[in-house]
């Protein structure tokens, strides 16, 4: 069948979502990843707090290589220092946004699958891991310990889970025919 004109109840399928349905998509995306994000990081208490994980991504990266470039500016390092933990999640959170933006833009065929979120989820981590650690020189990428990689894992399946939910919220609607 030809591709339908511009205009017919076709052109979604055809073309894609429309600007709107995909500024609507981008938003849903973004707040769901930093919702999946918050979410980690109450997983992130409980795993810390039973000696699992010994320090989080966020909070390796800020304290191992975050101050560098703050040691300039004294006002801006006593800011963030004082609010240590508030700026850590907040970078967290923002990148977890991202990630759930990043989402947003996967194909329909793709997102409509039960184990994209998790999948989704895992390369994150395994990104991060393989790429972002090992470039910052983070002492977790030169140690490995099980119970720790379990966790991270854990909790990133649980970030995918969230941030795809029931994943009709990255599926556009489809009109009825008239």
């Amino acid at each position: 069948m030809p591709p339908a004109p511009i205009g017919n109840h076709h052109t979604v399928a055809v073309l894609g979502p429309s600007l709107g349905q995909q500024s609507r998509l981008t938003l849903m995306g973004t707040g769901r990843g930093a919702m999946a994000a918050m979410v980690m990081t109450a997983a992130r208490q409980v795993t810390t707090g039973l000696g699992l994980v010994d320090q989080t991504p966020p909070d390796a990266v800020f304290k191992q290589r975050g101050f560098g470039p703050l040691v300039r500016l004294p006002r801006v390092a006593y800011f963030v220092a004082r609010r240590e933990v508030a700026v850590i999640e907040l970078a967290h959170w923002s990148y977890g946004a991202a990630g759930g933006t990043a989402f947003a833009f996967l194909p329909r065929s793709v997102v409509r699958k039960p184990w994209v979120g998790p999948a989704y989820g895992l390369l994150v981590w395994v990104l991060f891991e393989l790429s972002i650690a090992p470039l910052l020189g983070l002492a977790q990428a030169r140690r490995i310990r099980a119970v720790e990689r379990l966790a991270f894992a854990g909790d990133h399946v649980l970030y995918g889970v969230v941030l795809a939910g029931s994943r009709r919220w990255a599926l556009p609607r489809r009109r009825l025919r008239p």
